[in-house]
C-alpha cells in the first residue's frame, strides 16, 4: 500500500507510511509474528469516500473495537512486486489485492523501518495473493486471506490519459478496477524517499486479538494519479458494501523499491 506516499511524492517529490508510538501497558505491548521485506513493486489503487448508508453497512463489517474514520473510505489497491523474503525465505515475483476501511486504530505501535510522521489506519477485510507462502503466513496471523487470479496493467505512459487496470478474482472479495490517470509525474528512474508515511494493516485473530501490519514503502518512483472506478459482482462482499454494482474515487499508481511489513499480535 503506498497510496499517500504516491500524493507526496506526486506533491512533494517524497512518500512515507507511518504508525502510532507504543504503550507502556503489557496488555498493549505487540508481539512481532512475522516479517515481510519485497522488493521491485508497482500498484494500482482506488480510494472511494463512502456515503452515509455505505458507512452503517461498513461499520457493520468491523468487529468489535473498531470504528470507522470519520472521513470512512474504502480502499481497493493490487500490487505486484518481483520478489521478497517472508521471514528469511525466498519467494519470487506475486501479486496481492486488498480491500481495506479506514479506521480509528484500536491501539498504538509504532514502525520499526520509518519515523511517525503520518499513519494511514485501514481494517483489512481482504488479502488477496497468488503465493501460497506469503497467503498461508498472513492467514496464520489473522487476516482473511485466499489465493487468487490477480492481474494488474498500468499501461503505456504514451497515451493521455493512461489507462490502467486490475483485477482479483477468489470469492472473499472479487473486484476489477479501471483507472484514467495523468502520464507519470516523475522522470523513468527518479525515485524519491518515503518521508515517513506508514500503513496500519488491522484485522482481529481467532482469539479475539488485535492483530496489526505496519506497512513501510522505503523509495517511491513513477507516480500517476487520477480518478478509478472499482467494479464488483452482485452478491460479493464489496457489492454488499456498496450498494451497487461500482463506485468511483480517487486512483493512485506508482513503483515501490519495496516496501517492509511486520506483523504483531497484542495481548488482550
Amino acid at each position: 500500500m503506498f497510496r499517500r506516499s504516491i500524493a507526496c511524492a506526486a506533491a512533494v517529490a517524497a512518500l512515507a507510511a507511518v504508525a502510532p508510538t507504543g504503550s507502556a501497558e503489557a496488555a498493549s505491548i505487540p508481539r512481532l509474528v512475522s516479517t515481510v521485506v519485497s522488493h521491485d513493486c508497482e500498484n494500482l489503487g482506488v480510494t472511494i469516500s463512502l456515503t452515509p448508508s455505505q458507512k452503517r453497512r461498513a461499520q457493520a463489517l468491523l468487529p468489535a473495537g473498531f470504528r470507522l474514520a470519520d472521513a470512512a473510505t474504502l480502499l481497493v489497491e493490487t500490487s505486484t512486486c518481483a520478489g521478497a523474503t517472508v521471514n528469511g525465505q525466498v519467494i519470487h515475483s506475486f501479486k496481492l489485492s486488498e480491500a481495506a476501511l479506514s479506521v480509528v486504530p484500536p491501539r498504538r505501535v509504532e514502525s520499526r523501518q520509518l519515523p511517525d510522521l503520518v499513519t494511514e489506519n485501514v481494517f483489512m477485510l481482504s488479502q488477496l495473493d497468488t503465493n501460497r507462502l506469503l497467503s498461508e503466513t498472513k492467514s496464520r496471523a489473522g487476516y482473511r486471506t485466499e489465493i487468487a487470479e490477480i492481474s494488474l496493467d498500468r499501461g503505456s505512459n504514451s497515451a493521455v490519459p493512461r489507462i490502467m487496470t486490475a483485477s482479483a478474482g477468489g470469492s472473499l472479495a472479487p473486484s476489477s478496477a479501471r483507472a484514467r490517470t495523468t502520464p507519470l509525474l516523475l522522470p523513468a528512474g527518479v525515485e524519491v524517499p518515503n518521508p515517513g508515511v506508514v500503513y496500519q494493516l488491522w484485522t482481529k485473530d481467532a482469539a479475539g486479538r488485535f492483530v496489526v501490519t505496519t506497512n513501510s514503502n522505503m523509495r517511491i518512483g513513477a507516480p500517476a494519479v487520477g480518478a478509478g472506478t472499482v467494479t464488483a459482482e452482485p452478491g460479493t462482499l464489496l457489492h454488499r458494501l456498496l450498494g451497487g454494482r461500482s463506485a468511483s474515487g480517487v486512483a493512485f499508481s506508482g513503483r515501490a523499491s519495496g516496501f517492509i511489513n511486520d506483523t504483531y499480535v497484542f495481548r488482550r
